[in-house]
């Protein structure tokens, strides 16, 4: 199974998470800090409903014996994580002689036609539902008429607002706070007592998960002593918007390599805009420095490709998570099941590649594509056909 993997065990204890969940959940009243707290509380600071991947499970403890028909709902396919996700999930289904697959939905980006697939996969009988809820709360309704009518529905790495149990089955996705603690915690052991001067690059401007990762640099920043010479740029609760989108990070760098005279560290949760940032500091002639980043294939072979001239381009990723799709799989079919699955639902990531640790270097492969997410649990031919 694929998280019993070494890679995938997780690097703290289960103290240190729960002292992370808690501070995110306490955070309130500083500028940015309220959002970030009234948007997470609910699913971080519980922490029985959190836990690491050691803790998962194989999907054959919760196939049963009845038929079951599953479905993937999501809320656009057109990029490589997608891509990818749907790979995996249908990869899960397979594990269990009893599922059926109905035909994968995309919403193509508009709210109107996710709803209507949903209604669509709930009028051929799906039982068991997997959502990626693009559309945030207004999917809401449609997720709870679909749970009503006795389809187990699982949400996936976008909350969508509401209540498990009531509005739909349970809700499963990533630790984005502990996230944020894990970037800055390596940044500032690796910049070391000199420290320097750091920036957190998010994404769409007042987006959840840049907020909440904010809310995890700030922490560790402030209750680490190692970080006590570290400063970041950023204003407080405040990331720097760049829509994720590699042309508007290189340019927002450009602009704040125009401004600073030094930039030492860069903290940024896209693998795939760091792309532009890195473009920015070489046209600039500036050195690369430290970077944080969600794995992505072409950010580790821009590592790669840069290293041997910068010797200050050092870098940790996170797993971008596709994985975690299995997981609400197999949530969904438990409960169709009637099997109880105690698997946690929120998963704090682990470390995924760090040029700084010869047992996790970065995992560039030349024959997929730049947009390949290698920390997925599918093969390279898995890969090579998600993107075909």
């Amino acid at each position: 199974m694929p998280p019993t993997k070494p890679r995938f065990r997780a690097r703290q204890s289960a103290a240190v998470l729960a002292l992370a969940l808690l501070g995110a959940a306490g955070c309130a009243g500083g500028p940015g800090e309220t959002k970030a707290a009234g948007g997470v509380q609910d699913v971080y600071s519980d922490v029985a409903r959190t836990g690491d991947v050691s803790q998962l499970r194989p999907m054959t403890d919760f196939c049963g014996t009845k038929p079951v028909k599953v479905a993937l709902a999501d809320g656009t396919g057109d990029n490589a994580f997608r891509k990818t996700a749907r790979a995996e999930f249908e990869d899960e289904a397979s594990k269990c002689p009893n599922i059926t697959v109905l035909p994968y939905a995309d919403g193509q980006n508009n709210p109107q036609k996710a709803i209507s697939d949903i209604k669509a996969l709930v009028a051929q009988g799906v039982e068991a539902l997997v959502v990626f809820p693009d559309a945030g709360e207004a999917l809401l309704p449609t997720l709870r008429e679909a749970y009503k009518a006795g389809v187990q529905v699982v949400p996936w790495t976008a909350n969508p607002g509401g209540k498990p149990g009531q509005d739909y089955t349970t809700f499963v996705g990533h630790n984005t706070v502990n996230d944020g603690v894990t970037w800055t915690r390596w940044m500032c052991e690796n910049l070391g007592s000199k420290g320097g001067n750091v920036v957190f690059l998010g994404g769409t401007p007042g987006n959840t998960q840049s907020i909440t990762e904010m809310v995890g640099i700030e922490k560790e920043l402030k209750e680490n002593t190692a970080c006590a010479s570290v400063k970041l740029l950023n204003e407080p609760g405040k990331p720097i918007d760049t829509n994720w989108n590699p042309a508007q990070l290189q340019k927002v760098v450009s602009g704040l390599l125009t401004k600073y005279p030094s930039i030492d560290g860069v903290i940024t949760d896209s693998g795939d805009a760091s792309l532009g940032g890195i473009r920015a500091f070489l046209q600039a002639g500036r050195p690369l420095p430290l970077w944080t980043a969600n794995d992505l294939n072409g950010f580790a072979c821009a590592w790669k490709e840069n290293s041997a001239k910068q010797p200050t381009f050092q870098t940790v990723t996170v797993s971008s998570r596709t994985w975690i799709i299995r997981l609400a799989l197999r949530k969904a079919v438990a409960a169709h099941q009637g099997i109880k699955n105690d698997e946690p639902e929120i998963i704090n990531i682990p470390i995924f590649e760090n040029t700084l640790d010869e047992t996790k270097p970065p995992k560039c492969d030349p024959d997929l594509p730049a947009s390949a997410i290698l920390s997925s649990e599918l093969t390279p031919e898995q890969l090579k056909q998600a993107y075909n």
